[in-house]
């Protein structure tokens, strides 16, 4: 083996070979871990990069990890790492709660495990487009221990169409009214551009009629493209004089029949162990429910309903505003929901055939 050549290497004797492992041995157990205490230290003060106040859930049961992922992902912490280090070394793990949390802007690490640790009070609620009154009710009832599902049914369904669907953080002690209020509310403030808009203005549809179409498209069509297409159609025969015959309008008289909704004879009305299994929009309509005499039944009677029937969401209230004028008069959603239009009742028959039979 050839010897190193003392003019192209240094080559350490035994007492400076001796020297540099000590500088290693220095560096490694001393330098580094300093130099780390000091990143640990100023990192778990260090405010995140965030500038708005953000909503952060916390599931039940969810590791200590995930929730340093998903923090990490909405730029809540610098580091998942330094996050996770800190709740192990001071043993918050097993302290952190399950809950809503509002995070201020620029939260440091430490004062994110401060905050989780103290659970909140607030309860997450998500309200689906096109739920009608009394499946809000029985959703609030289960969520929130001060709501019942009469009362709310009493604030709320004169107010059918104008519960805003979305997600919301109410107060575990929050009432009915409160949360009837707050639905309302947002109702309002997501709404009023749409109606001083021009195209509002020029429709020649009340305030309430647009309401009352919209929350029909929202149960007739699932498609965004095809919902102001079908407000279009349905608007149309309205304006014609001729039946709506909104399939929607059948499944909410039908529930309104079966169900007692209205409480008008309430020795037949389901209790509360029943209600939880009602199915609100029954799939199946037969034809003795076409020919259902209810003044929501809009495949028997002119006009509109006497009020909504659901609650839409802004896409199908945008819909009916902004709704597509065609020479279709006819259609339908197949079993995939995708839509068929005709102009004639010909071409609809054909269509029925060859998607729904």
């Amino acid at each position: 083996m050839d010897q190193a050549d003392p003019k192209r290497y240094i080559v350490l004797n035994s007492s400076q070979k001796k020297m540099a492992l000590l500088f290693v041995f220095i560096g490694f157990f001393v330098v580094f871990p300093i130099l780390g205490y000091f990143y640990y230290e100023i990192g778990v003060e260090r405010p995140a990069q965030g500038f708005k106040e953000t909503v952060f859930e916390i599931e039940e049961g969810e590791s200590v990890s995930a929730i340093a992922k998903r923090l990490n992902e909405r730029g809540l912490v610098n580091s998942e790492l330094l996050f996770t280090s800190y709740l192990i070394r001071n043993n918050l793990q097993s302290k952190i709660q399950a809950g809503v949390y509002q995070i201020p802007p620029g939260a440091s690490v430490k004062e994110l495990a401060n905050i989780f640790q103290f659970g909140t009070n607030d309860v997450k609620l998500t309200f689906i487009e096109g739920w009608r009154a009394e499946e809000y009710a029985r959703y609030a009832a289960s969520k929130l221990k001060r709501v019942d599902y009469e009362e709310f049914l009493k604030l709320a369904k004169n107010k059918e169409g104008q519960l805003f669907p979305d997600t919301y953080y109410m107060n575990i002690e929050s009432d009915e009214a409160e949360l009837v209020e707050k639905l309302t509310q947002t109702f309002d403030a997501k709404t009023k551009d749409l109606f001083v808009s021009p195209e509002f203005n020029s429709l020649g549809l009340t305030k309430s009629q647009v309401i009352n179409f919209a929350s029909t498209v929202e149960r007739e069509i699932n498609t965004a493209e095809d919902r102001p297409v079908v407000a279009g159609i349905l608007i149309k025969r309205f304006k014609n004089n001729e039946l709506i015959g909104a399939d929607a309008t059948v499944q909410y008289a039908v529930a309104e029949k079966n169900f007692c909704a209205t409480q008008d004879n309430p020795a037949e009305c389901p209790n509360k162990e029943q209600i939880n299994q009602i199915d609100w929009w029954p799939g199946n309509i037969f034809a003795e429910d076409l020919e259902f005499d209810s003044p929501y039944n809009t495949r028997k009677n002119l006009g509109l309903p006497p009020s909504p029937i659901a609650n839409p969401g802004i896409e199908s209230i945008k819909a009916v505003i902004y709704n597509v004028p065609t020479t279709y008069n006819y259609y339908l959603t197949d079993a995939e929901g995708k839509a068929h239009y005709a102009e004639t009742l010909a071409q609809h028959n054909e269509n029925i055939n060859q998607f729904l039979k």
